[in-house]
């Protein structure tokens, strides 16, 4: 049962975070120049789950429409999983 499972969600994989563009900094700076991005925690990629999709939201930029937050639907990322329609 635990096998159909994992096939039906598809794999794991590393994406380049779209709110911080891969470099895992702050891009708007809001605390420091050094700050890490809040969105992949300074690592500049985020784990998404295959097939995925460009956010609706935010059209893959993961920076929610005119604010320095990262996309609440995607949290970010840039992408979400086929299927998963945003709230």
């Amino acid at each position: 049962m635990a096998e159909r499972a994992a096939t039906k969600e598809g794999k794991l994989v590393w994406v380049k975070c779209a709110f911080c563009r891969g470099t895992g900094r702050d891009p708007f700076k809001v605390l420091s120049p050094l700050s890490n991005c809040p969105a992949c925690g300074g690592s500049g990629k985020a784990l998404v789950q295959e097939p995925y999709k460009t956010c609706p939201a935010c059209e893959g930029t993961g920076v929610y429409f005119r604010s320095r937050l990262y996309c609440w639907t995607c949290h970010g990322k840039g992408v979400i999983p086929e299927g998963k329609d945003p709230p």
